[in-house]
This record gives C-alpha cells, structure tokens and sequence, in this order.
C-alpha cells in the first residue's frame, strides 16, 4: 500500500509501506493492505511506517488517516520524521512543551485585553 503523509502545506511522504502503526482517538491501531476503507482520527503521538522490516517513525499532531483502496492518506499539521524512538520522543516532547508556553502567553494576552476593555466600559460608564 501506499501512504501519502499531508500537511497543511506540503506532502512530505509519499511511498509503500507494508504497515502502519498510528496513535487514534481511541488507542493506537494498525493498517495493514488488506484492511477495508476507514477513517480514524489520530491524536498526537508517534506514527510507525514498516516496509521491508525497517521501522520509520514520524511524531504528529492531531489529524486523519484515511484508507481509500491501497492508499493511505494521513492529514496532520505537523510530523516530525525521527531517526530513532528514542530521540522522536524527546522531540516531541520538546516540541509540544514549547507549544505550551505560546499558548500561556497568548492566554495571558488575551486576559489582559479583556481586563483592559471591561476597565474603559467601566470608564465609559462613570
């Protein structure tokens, strides 16, 4: 089967695999050529490509794994090729970390305006 790896700007992969291994909404499953037509959805965590006996491993986000005959479409917004498991895992460790901190200063932000616009209401208000 084929798997063509999709982001929202690019294909990043495009080849055969004899098995993919991916993390669901629900727990991790695996798609293998013979499978009917599915959709999953995929949550964040590592992707594992099989061909030949050799393992690849991609870190994603959250995104759609569609099987559609011996084609397998996996939509992210991002994925991480990793050259081993244990270093893909610190990447997407650091990687959703830093995710983290963006979001609590863009929360922080937007508090902030909010207090601001409920204080000039008040002003208005007086």
């Amino acid at each position: 089967m084929i798997i063509k790896l999709v982001l929202p700007y690019r294909t990043i992969l495009d080849q055969p695999v004899d098995k993919i291994s991916a993390p669901g909404t629900e727990g991790h499953f695996q798609v293998l050529p013979r499978h009917i037509d599915v959709v999953w959805s995929l949550q964040p965590g590592i992707m594992t490509l099989t061909s030949d006996n050799l393992e690849t491993y991609y870190a994603i986000q959250r995104g759609t794994l569609v099987k559609e005959g011996d084609t397998v479409y996996v939509s992210t917004l991002q994925a991480v090729k990793g050259e081993s498991l244990e270093k893909l895992h610190q990447t997407l460790s650091e990687n959703y970390q830093q995710q983290d901190e963006r979001e609590k200063k863009a929360n922080d932000v937007l508090v902030k305006l909010e207090t601001d616009t409920i204080r000039r209401f008040m002003e208005i208000e007086s």
